[in-house]
């Protein structure tokens, strides 16, 4: 067996048949659900992570969208949110795709801190 190929899971993978093993473990396999591209863009299986633990709400601000819609879907809940890196300058680096530099936040607490942090700028531009 091998493990999960998502960075930071040690789980093994299991498989459908002999023949085609899948190469996630049990639940990140369930990405499919949530987040299509996540296999391309590792902090999208954060994101499920949370949905999966039922921990879907603003790490900044404490939103929790089931509160205020709890009829809808967690899949349509899920696009309330946005996974940020914590130190955007170790962005697709080792180091800056792992859990320790994610954190889910509601699209109005990203936009601020996007602003705050000047991402809407080039970095070739930024003082």
């Amino acid at each position: 067996m091998s493990c999960c190929k998502v960075t930071w899971c040690n789980e093994e993978t299991e498989f459908y048949n002999k023949t085609q093993r899948r190469s996630f473990c049990k639940k990140h396999y369930n990405y499919k659900k949530y987040a299509s591209n996540a296999p391309i863009r590792p902090w999208l299986m954060y994101k499920v992570e949370k949905i999966l633990d039922d921990t879907l709400q603003c790490e900044q601000c404490g939103y929790d969208a089931k509160t205020y819609f709890p009829d809808r879907p967690t899949n349509e809940l899920a696009g309330l949110f946005d996974v940020d890196h914590i130190i955007s300058d170790i962005k697709h680096t080792p180091e800056g795709e792992q859990p320790s530099n994610y954190q889910l936040l509601c699209k109005q607490c990203h936009i601020l801190k996007s602003y705050d942090e000047g991402d809407f700028i080039s970095k070739n531009n930024r003082k």
